[in-house]
C-alpha cells in the first residue's frame, strides 16, 4: 500500500461525529429471478435492518450477485417485492450506492472528476460537489491524489476511488459486491480495517458479498448464507462480537472458531436442488 494509506489508517483513531442517516431498512419478499438457463433466485425473503452489516457468503453460481442487482434497482424483479427505506425498488436511486469487484472507474476522468460524477447527475451545485469530493477523498485516505488517473492508482488505491465515488451522495445503503477480491492479501486486511472504522463513522446499511468466511465474521453484525440450483437463502448467523472491531480483536475472540466452522459447515452442505431438471444457475453469481 502507498505510505498515504497507511498514514490514514493509522490516523483512525481521529474519527469525526457519526452522520446522520435516512431509513435504510431493505425488504425482500418472496423474490424469483429467471434467466433463459433457468431459476436464478427462488422464493428468497430477508429484511436488512437500518444501519445494519450484512454479509451474504455463498458459492459462484447461487445467485448472490443477482439479489445485490435487484436492491440496486439495476435488474428487473420477475417475481416478489423489493423495497427500500419502505420504497419499492424499481430503479436505481439516489439512496443506494454500489461498489463493485473491478472498481469501476473511468479510465479517461481523474479521481476528482470520478468520485465527483454521483454529484454531478444529481445536479448539485460546484460547492457542494466540491466539498463533498474533498470530505469523501479525506475519508478514505485518497487527498494529495485527486489529479491522478486510474492508472497511475495501486489496486488498493482504486477501491479507495470507487468506495468515495459510492460515498459522495450520502446513500442510505451501500451494496458492495466482493469489493476486495481483486486485491492483494495485505491490502485486503488494510481495507477491511478501514471499512470497520467508516462503518462506525457514517452508519450506513451495508450489504457485503464475499465468498471469505473471514472476511464476513470480521466485518458483519449477521451473516447469510447462500446454496444454488436455483439460489436461495439456507442459514442466517449472527455475529455476536462487540464493535468497535479490528482483525486481530475478531481473530482472538473465543467465538470466532466455532462461528468460522458453522459457517463452513453449512456452505458445504449439498445443493437440495441438484439434480432437479430445468433449474439452473444461468449468469448468477
Amino acid at each position: 500500500m502507498p505510505n498515504n494509506s497507511r498514514r490514514h489508517t493509522a490516523s483512525s483513531s481521529t474519527v469525526t461525529a457519526p452522520v446522520a442517516r435516512g431509513d435504510g431498512r431493505i425488504e425482500a419478499r418472496n423474490l424469483y429471478k429467471w434467466f433463459p438457463g433457468g431459476i436464478v433466485l427462488e422464493d428468497v425473503s430477508l429484511t436488512v435492518r437500518s444501519g445494519e452489516f450484512l454479509c451474504i457468503v455463498g458459492p459462484s453460481g447461487c445467485g448472490k450477485t443477482t439479489l445485490l442487482r435487484l436492491m440496486a434497482g439495476l435488474a428487473e424483479i420477475d417475481h416478489g417485492t423489493m423495497s427500500v427505506g419502505g420504497i419499492p425498488v424499481i430503479g436505481p436511486s439516489p439512496k443506494v450506492a454500489v461498489v463493485f469487484q473491478h472498481f469501476g472507474l473511468f479510465p479517461w476522468k481523474t479521481v476528482h472528476r470520478n468520485v465527483a460524477l454521483p454529484l454531478q447527475l444529481a445536479r448539485a451545485g460546484g460547492a457542494e460537489t466540491e466539498r463533498r469530493v474533498s470530505e469523501v477523498l479525506e475519508t478514505v485516505g485518497l487527498t494529495g491524489h485527486e489529479s491522478k488517473y486510474p492508472a497511475q492508482l495501486s489496486g488498493g488505491m482504486k477501491q479507495r476511488a470507487g468506495l468515495a465515488r459510492a460515498l459522495a451522495a450520502s446513500p442510505d445503503v451501500l451494496l458492495m459486491d466482493e469489493p476486495f477480491a481483486a486485491v492483494d492479501a495485505q491490502t485486503r486486511e488494510v481495507l477491511q480495517e478501514d471499512l470497520l472504522r467508516l462503518r462506525d463513522q457514517l452508519r450506513q446499511t451495508i450489504v457485503f458479498i464475499t465468498h471469505s468466511i473471514d472476511e464476513a465474521i470480521t466485518l458483519g453484525d449477521r451473516i447469510i448464507v447462500m446454496a444454488g440450483r436455483p439460489g436461495r437463502i439456507t442459514r442466517e448467523f449472527p455475529v455476536e462480537i462487540d464493535r468497535p472491531r479490528t482483525i486481530a480483536q475478531v481473530r482472538r475472540h473465543p467465538g470466532y472458531e466455532g462461528l468460522r466452522e458453522q459457517v463452513w459447515a453449512e456452505l458445504r452442505q449439498p445443493p437440495a436442488g441438484s439434480g432437479r431438471s430445468g433449474s439452473g444457475t444461468g449468469d448468477a453469481a
